[in-house]
C-alpha cells in the first residue's frame, strides 16, 4: 500500500514538473531576452562603433513584447541594427514590420531576407521601398552598402537567403577591391548552412571579411544544455554562437521569435551587441 502511495506520488510529481516545463516554455523564456555583447577587435586607433544584430523576428504583432524588445534595444544605443532575415512570416504582416520600425527611428537599419519572406512570397519591391523611405533604412538584395559614423567606415554585404534563395557569390569576389577603403567588412546572410557550401571552400579562407552575422537556427529553439535535437533545413553543423568560417568569423544569433510552435526551452530569444 506505502508502494503504491509513492508511485503515485512520483507520477503526480513527474507531470507537474512537466507541466510547469511545458507553462515555461510556452509563456516566460520566449520573452526573457537576453543581451550577449562581443568585442571584434579592428584597425587599431579607431572610434568604436556598435551594432546590435537582430535575427528571426517572426512578427505577427507590435505588442508589450516587441516594445520591452524595442526598449532593450535603445538602451544599447547603437551606431546600426541589422536584421538578418525572418522578420515577417506573412506578407500581411508588412504593417507590423513598419510599425516595429518606427519604433526604433531614428537608428540606422539593414536588413536582408531570410527563408520565410520568399516562402510568404512577399513583394521585395515593396519591402526593400519599406526600408528605404526611412533615413538610413537599407533592404540589401545581393548588395553592399557603405555605413559611416563618425570617420569609421563599414562595408556591409548583404546575401539573398542560402535556404530559399539565390545569394549572388560574386558580391564575395568584389569584396577585396573594396575592402581596403573601409574600417570593417561585414557579411550578413540568413541561413548558416552557406558557410560550409562547396562553392563557398572553392573560393578559398583567407578572411574578407571582419564578422559574418546569420540566424534561421533559433539556437535549435529547444535546446539541452548547448546540445540541440532539431534545427531546420539550411543549418548545416551550426546552431548558436561563434564559428570558423571560411572567409570570416561567423556569429549565428538565437533569434528572437518562434516558428512551426511557439515555444523555446533552453535557448534565450537573443539581442547580440557587437562592439566594433
Amino acid at each position: 500500500m506505502l508502494l503504491k502511495k509513492v508511485w503515485l506520488l512520483c507520477i503526480v510529481m513527474s507531470l507537474a514538473g512537466l507541466i510547469a516545463l511545458l507553462l515555461f516554455a510556452f509563456f516566460i523564456e520566449p520573452s526573457s531576452f537576453e543581451v550577449t555583447r562581443h568585442e571584434i577587435h579592428g584597425k587599431l586607433n579607431r572610434p568604436n562603433l556598435k551594432i546590435v544584430q537582430l535575427s528571426d523576428l517572426h512578427l505577427k504583432k507590435v505588442g508589450n513584447r516587441e516594445r520591452t524588445l524595442v526598449d532593450q534595444v535603445l538602451d544599447l544605443q547603437p551606431d546600426l541594427l541589422v536584421l538578418s532575415g525572418d522578420m515577417i512570416d506573412h506578407a500581411e504582416a508588412m504593417p507590423v514590420l513598419a510599425d516595429f520600425l518606427n519604433l526604433l527611428s531614428p537608428i540606422p537599419v539593414v536588413a536582408v531576407p531570410g527563408n520565410w519572406e520568399h516562402w510568404s512570397e512577399v513583394n521585395f519591391s515593396i519591402l526593400k521601398t519599406l526600408f528605404e523611405t526611412r533615413p538610413n533604412g537599407h533592404f540589401l538584395l545581393n548588395e553592399h552598402w557603405t555605413f559611416t559614423k563618425g570617420g569609421r567606415s563599414i562595408l556591409l554585404t548583404g546575401l539573398d537567403d542560402f535556404t530559399a534563395g539565390q545569394p549572388d557569390l560574386r558580391l564575395l569576389d568584389s569584396v577585396a577591391e573594396a575592402r581596403s577603403l573601409v574600417d570593417v567588412a561585414v557579411l550578413i546572410q540568413h541561413s548558416p548552412g552557406f558557410f560550409e557550401s562547396p562553392d563557398i571552400d572553392r573560393r578559398g579562407n583567407g578572411q574578407r571579411f571582419d564578422l559574418c552575422l546569420s540566424g534561421h537556427t533559433h539556437g535549435g529553439q529547444v535546446s539541452f544544455w548547448g546540445w540541440a535535437p532539431f534545427t531546420p533545413p539550411g543549418s548545416g553543423r551550426f546552431v548558436a554562437g561563434f564559428f570558423d568560417a571560411p572567409m570570416c568569423r561567423l556569429y549565428v544569433s538565437r533569434g528572437l521569435g518562434t516558428s512551426v510552435l511557439p515555444l523555446r526551452l533552453g535557448s534565450k530569444p537573443e539581442i547580440a551587441a557587437f562592439d566594433l
